[in-house]
């Protein structure tokens, strides 16, 4: 009889626990608001690879209406620094007043004959180079190749 009272009263309290229930209610109130996924993140980019443009290049260009070839001498210091010269047959070897390579750009000032100074900026893809020259009043598109 106790076993049975025991059973019974396990079962009632099963029952009472089974009619119990709990309401849970959300509510979302103001104006949604959207807004862009995160952007995705671009893969590193692959180092660039080493540029060396010292040694001897031959360039075309055009100055003063003519086209011309002119040679670009380029040498690394010790101190890492850039020097070199230019040389054309019309105006002898000019030296180079500044030269920087920034990745494959290589930026090169030097005085022209007028007494201003020109300009080549080059961008080197191996053993080829090309980009622009200028200086008041000229300047060309410029192209060679390492000799």
């Amino acid at each position: 009889m106790q076993l049975r009272l025991v059973t019974l009263a396990g079962l009632a309290l099963v029952a009472t626990a089974c009619k119990s229930t709990t309401t849970t209610s959300t509510s979302v109130t103001g104006t949604p608001v959207v807004q862009p996924a995160p952007a995705a993140v671009a893969p590193a980019a692959a180092p660039a690879a080493d540029v060396n443009p010292a040694g001897k290049w031959l360039l075309g260009l055009v100055a003063q209406g003519q086209s011309m070839e002119v040679t670009l001498d380029l040498v690394k210091l010790p101190d890492g620094r850039w020097s070199g010269s230019i040389g054309t047959a019309a105006f002898g070897t000019i030296g180079l007043s500044k030269a920087t390579l920034e990745g494959k750009v290589l930026t090169a000032t030097f005085p022209v004959p007028t007494g201003d100074m020109g300009t080549m900026v080059l961008t080197i893809n191996g053993n080829m180079m090309e980009g622009e020259w200028s200086m008041p009043g000229d300047g060309s598109k410029v192209s060679g190749k390492k000799n």
